[in-house]
């Protein structure tokens, strides 16, 4: 799996923060924070993402704790392949 298939999800913390309405959280922070729902996997994250500077928004998010996020696993593949297993026929005697 690449470095980059992780699993997203919003904290408690970021839940609040995008509830009440927190200033301390700009306008695009608070986009991205509502972008994220339940868990996400980072291939549908990266389609939800605008630009360059969402993924830094991102970031930011995850180290301010509103955010966190976990290495996928191969029961969140997306096209199941990781999980795949070809088993030879039996052979007709």
């Amino acid at each position: 799996m690449a470095r980059l298939e992780r699993i997203y999800r919003r904290t408690d913390s970021g839940l609040k923060a995008l509830l009440t309405q927190d200033a301390a959280l700009s306008e695009e922070k608070r986009r991205i924070l509502g972008l994220i729902e339940g868990e996400m996997h980072w291939d549908v994250m990266r389609t939800l993402l605008r630009r360059h500077a969402d993924y830094q928004t991102l970031a930011d998010l995850e180290s301010g704790g509103l955010v966190v996020s976990e290495a996928a696993s191969s029961g969140s593949d997306l096209d199941f392949t990781g999980s795949f297993v070809f088993q030879k026929a039996a052979e007709a005697t």
